[in-house]
């Protein structure tokens, strides 16, 4: 009887569409696509690339629809001060831009699936002046934390993704 009811719970969940956090089912178009990146020496191409490759999405430089990674960007701002004036409190973020296309062939303007989007991450780190390299090691965490839900986000985005055709104004 007990496995009967976890049973009939677990089938309820899934059928309201529930989903464990990080799993996004991709749409079968996507099954192939090329990622490019506007500057090689992004940190978040290799963790897209990975997370991609996790989904079943096959990554081929010559495939017609193409992510295009547009920027990366880290920022770092004092969001509190010691009376003495020296911060204590910084706020991290870290910027991406992207945009999902298919190629276009002969004689054709390239296809939106996704316009540019941008996705913000931000953390807080609490600086403390005794423990400096405690403090690097933590940003550098928080860093890696940042890109991995940046990667999270575009996934969720691409699973929304569709033929984006611009509407035309009647007359």
């Amino acid at each position: 009887m007990r496995y009967l009811l976890t049973f009939t719970l677990l089938l309820s969940l899934s059928a309201c569409g529930f989903h464990l956090r990080g799993s996004v089912q991709l749409p079968p178009e996507l099954t192939e696509m090329a990622l490019r990146d506007a500057n090689p020496a992004t940190d978040i191409l290799p963790e897209l690339r990975r997370a991609l490759k996790n989904k079943n999405i096959h990554i081929n430089e010559t495939a017609p629809l193409v992510l295009q990674l547009k920027a990366e960007q880290y920022g770092k701002r004092v969001l509190s001060v010691d009376s003495s004036g020296r911060a204590q409190e910084y706020g991290l973020s870290y910027t991406v831009r992207f945009l999902l296309k298919r190629k276009a062939m002969q004689d054709e303007n390239d296809t939106m699936w996704l316009t540019e989007q941008t996705v913000t991450e931000s953390r807080d780190l609490r600086f403390d002046a005794n423990a400096v390299l405690g403090v690097a090691s933590e940003e550098a965490l928080l860093k890696t934390e940042m890109r991995r839900d940046a990667v999270v986000q575009i996934l969720r985005r691409l699973q929304k993704a569709k033929i984006h055709t611009p509407t035309l104004e009647s007359e």
